[in-house]
């Protein structure tokens, strides 16, 4: 009889963390997964294996806490799991009020929480100190996602970093670009305010008339706002809503661009690099860290300046090209599914040993 897992997420709807966990539980075949997620999410489910036991916990906020975590301890209660994985900070919290000490709870910090959730609610803080305890696990998806969490909570339990994943399809091998006369250029994330897209609609304001375009996927509370700067600058940038099958679409682009202003890992700069896009990214410490500077780095103090850099990448195909062999190697080396399962068996094997 195989072990249990049973993992809690916000929702079922796409998402990073969401991708992630779908893609963990499909590397996993060897165990039972019970997925149980607050509500359903606004958007598209991105679950559909019927090999997953699902527990929907029906949270519809604060007022339902108590009766949301009485559903999480009887369920954990009636399939005894080998431990419980939490993903995001509303469904960590349930968790860590509910699973009992005999069962290992491990959480995964998806992004900056300083700046996603503690910075603009002190109460998100004061809670997580309060909830977590010495008994549990971390599981950052980056070493500046850990070592930012640490600046606000101290903690001495166990904690790892285990760095996204790609599935095999994005290394078929990096797609070797013909010389363009006129440069695609692509964005991929929600379209929300840690994206910056703001900013990188200004670099395009600056490049005037040029053979340079961009098409950014995504959607998010911001197209309205997105839409209406990019008609009023007749800027050259076309929003194409949800993308499906990136390492498909992103084949059809030159350059991969992301103007985030801050970032717990980038699951779309690796999966552009996977297919043998150059990336042009802002300086920010986690691209840095994930890319391995295996890109290129614009400011966020200076859209002239950066678009200034846009523009020598696009007159210079030598220089654009720089780092795509280098970063696809190293994409294949760090972010292969392989290593992600081998790893992450590990850190279950240490969590579960100690307890």
């Amino acid at each position: 009889m195989p072990e249990t897992l049973l993992h809690i997420i916000d929702s079922l709807s796409i998402g990073g963390a969401e991708i992630l966990l779908k893609n963990t539980i499909d590397s996993l075949p060897e165990f039972e997964h019970i997925v149980a997620y607050l509500n359903e999410g606004p958007d598209q489910r991105i679950f559909d294996s019927e090999k997953i036991k699902y527990y929907n916990l029906n949270h519809t906020g604060w007022a339902s806490l108590p009766a949301t975590i009485l559903k999480l301890r009887n369920l954990v209660r009636s399939e005894s799991p080998l431990l419980v994985h939490s993903h995001l900070i509303i469904s960590t919290l349930v968790a860590r009020l509910s699973v009992p000490a005999t069962i290992p709870l491990v959480s995964t910090l998806h992004s900056e929480l300083s700046m996603d959730a503690f910075s603009k609610n002190k109460l998100s803080l004061w809670l997580e100190k309060l909830t977590l305890k010495k008994r549990h696990s971390l599981v950052a998806v980056s070493n500046h996602v850990m070592q930012d969490y640490l600046k606000s909570v101290s903690f001495s339990g166990k904690k790892f970093v285990l760095y996204n994943f790609l599935t095999d399809v994005f290394f078929d091998g990096p797609k070797k670009k013909s010389p363009a006369t006129f440069l695609k250029c692509v964005a991929v994330g929600n379209l929300k305010t840690a994206k910056n897209y703001d900013y990188l609609l200004d670099i395009f304001k600056h490049l005037g008339l040029t053979n340079i375009h961009l098409d950014i996927y995504g959607t998010g509370y911001l197209e309205a706002a997105l839409q209406d700067k990019i008609n009023k600058e007749k800027l050259p940038v076309t929003l194409k809503g949800k993308g499906s099958d990136p390492h498909v679409f992103l084949n059809e682009y030159d350059l991969f661009i992301q103007a985030s202003s801050h970032e717990g890992f980038g699951l779309s700069v690796i999966e552009a690099m996977a297919s043998g896009l150059p990336v042009l990214l802002s300086d920010i410490p986690v691209f840095r860290e994930v890319t391995n500077n295996h890109a290129h780095f614009f400011p966020l103090n200076n859209a002239k300046a950066s678009a200034e850099l846009l523009e020598e990448l696009n007159s210079d195909p030598m220089k654009l090209n720089r780092f795509t062999d280098t970063a696809y190697e190293w994409c294949k080396l760090q972010f292969n599914a392989r290593t992600y399962k081998a790893r992450l068996l590990d850190i279950y094997s240490q969590i579960t040993a100690s307890q």
